[in-house]
C-alpha cells in the first residue's frame, strides 16, 4: 500500500493547530500574572509564543520561522525533560515526561522540514 501524500499537508496543519491549543490550554492561564522574574514563566510564554508564531509560519513563504520556532520548542521541551530524567525517579507512564518528548519531536519536525 502506498503512502497517502496528499495527507501530508493536512497532517503539518493539525500538528501546528493542536500545538497552540496544547500550549493555550497548558499556558494560556499565566499570561495574566506577568511574573517576569519566575524562570518558569518566561519559559512558559516562550512556549506559548513559539507555538502561536509556528503557526503563523506556516502562512509565510520563507521557513525560517517555522525552523527557529521547531527549535525553541524542541529545545524547551528537552530543558523541561532534564529536571524529571535528573530526578532519577522516572515513571515509565509518567504523562509529563511523555508529554515533553512528543514536543520535543513535534519541534524537531518542523525545525527539519520547514514549511514543506
Amino acid at each position: 500500500m502506498k503512502p497517502l501524500k496528499n495527507l501530508e499537508i493536512v497532517s503539518l496543519w493539525l500538528l501546528r493547530i493542536g500545538i497552540v491549543f496544547l500550549f493555550i490550554a497548558l499556558y494560556g492561564k499565566q499570561v495574566d500574572n506577568l511574573a517576569f522574574d519566575n524562570y518558569r514563566w518566561v519559559i512558559n510564554m516562550v512556549y506559548l509564543l513559539s507555538s502561536v508564531l509556528l503557526f503563523i509560519g506556516g502562512f509565510l513563504r520563507k521557513s525560517t520561522l517555522t525552523i527557529i520556532c521547531g527549535l525553541l520548542i524542541a529545545g524547551i521541551s528537552i530543558y523541561q525533560m532534564v529536571p524529571i530524567v535528573a530526578d532519577g525517579r522516572i515513571s515509565f507512564f509518567d504523562p509529563t515526561l511523555f508529554q515533553y518528548i512528543v514536543m520535543t519531536g513535534v519541534g524537531m519536525l518542523f525545525a527539519s522540514i520547514g514549511n514543506r
